[in-house]
């Protein structure tokens, strides 16, 4: 660690550095504590069970009206328990379709169209080649078109 200026060091204080490290390690044991005591209070407070929400939650909160009951009751999204990865092949499509030159933003009609065959294709692909890879898949209008290296430090020769 450099050494503080002349006109730090005549007033004693430590450098810089060590100076803010210290107060936020301050903050964050203070921010700590805080969190425990509100942990332990919330632990005691009065908690509702009624048919607003599967889980208990706090007396007349959301769609709570403690102590009438509820009007209506927590629903979840239709298609929550149908989808649950829906972002899983993000990555994928993104290299395919930046590979391809397809801009995430103005093509995203395209890619929404497109992506579901060609991602269900490139995987067919990854299982038979296991060292193929996403961005070198081009879609054409036939399907889709891999291109596979033949040399180089990890590839086999006419793989």
């Amino acid at each position: 660690m450099a050494r503080p200026p002349k006109w730090i060091a005549t007033f004693g204080l430590p450098p810089l550095r060590e100076y803010w490290r210290e107060i936020n390690r301050l903050e964050k044991e203070a921010k700590a504590q805080e969190r425990a005591k509100r942990k332990a209070r919330d632990k005691g407070r009065r908690k509702c069970r009624c048919e607003a929400y599967p889980w208990p939650h706090r007396p007349g909160g959301g769609l709570c009206c403690w102590p009438d009951p509820p009007q209506r009751r927590w629903q979840p999204k239709p298609d929550a328990n149908y989808r649950p990865y829906w972002k899983r092949y993000a990555g994928i499509i993104r290299q395919i379709a930046r590979a391809n030159g397809m801009h995430p933003i103005k093509d995203r009609a395209m890619i929404d169209a497109l992506m579901p065959r060609v991602l269900d294709m490139a995987k067919q692909v990854k299982r038979q080649r296991p060292r193929m890879r996403y961005r070198n898949v081009e879609i054409t209008d036939n399907g889709l078109k891999v291109y596979l290296p033949v040399s180089g430090p990890e590839w086999e020769r006419g793989e």
